[in-house]
């Protein structure tokens, strides 16, 4: 992220009165390049009328000046706030492809097996659809034998990263053996699934 990691947010407003304070000084021209705000028109005149009146001048120039500082410390913190945002969606963006393009097949359900989401090779897999869909569950694509197993995991699931593993077949051919890994998201009481063909047992060609 762009903004000072590590700093407190009072350590980031202190840096940024500094630099506001630095670029008030360097000139008006780079204040209004930062993000082109403006204090009101009839605020300034009023500050301005102030400033050439002798009782109130000294007065009317520290809040202007304070008023300045304060402008250009919002400006400066509404840039690190976009270019946060920017990298954020980035972030977002390549994460949600990941997912998607995963070659793994990979599920969101809920406790009760709820399918939330679902990427494309989960689809190819199990033949569920990627929408999500309140009517579908995990276990109708699995072969009766191993649905139960895989109800009882979801259902024990109760640590944040916990992960728990189990075996099943799937419906549309129960003969095909699947390795199902389940890990608990803390947030949503989501829980995350990763769907493979079990390993088959490694054979060697006889000698001759």
């Amino acid at each position: 992220m762009t903004a000072n990691k590590g700093l407190s947010w009072a350590e980031e407003r202190a840096q940024l009165r500094l630099q506001a304070e630095d670029l008030i000084r360097d000139g008006a021209d780079k204040v209004a390049n930062i993000g082109g705000g403006a204090l009101g028109v009839e605020a300034l005149a009023l500050l301005y009328r102030r400033a050439s009146d002798p009782d109130f001048a000294a007065d009317a120039l520290k809040l202007l000046h304070e008023l300045q500082t304060h402008q250009v410390e919002l400006d400066l913190l509404l840039e690190q706030l976009q270019a946060s945002e920017a990298e954020l969606t980035e972030e977002l963006a390549y994460y949600q492809a990941l997912y998607r393009f995963a070659p793994a097949a990979c599920l969101v359900v809920s406790r009760d097996g709820r399918v939330i989401e679902s990427n494309a090779a989960a689809v190819a897999l199990l033949g569920c659809t990627p929408e999500r869909s309140e009517e579908q569950r995990l276990t109708q694509y699995l072969a009766p034998p191993g649905r139960g197993d895989v109800a009882d995991m979801l259902e024990n699931l109760k640590t944040p990263g916990a992960v728990a593993t189990c075996r099943a077949w799937l419906a549309a051919n129960d003969s095909f053996e699947l390795s199902i890994s389940a890990s608990f998201i803390a947030s949503g009481d989501l829980i995350m699934i990763v769907v493979a063909p079990y390993p088959a047992p490694h054979t060697h060609p006889a000698r001759s």
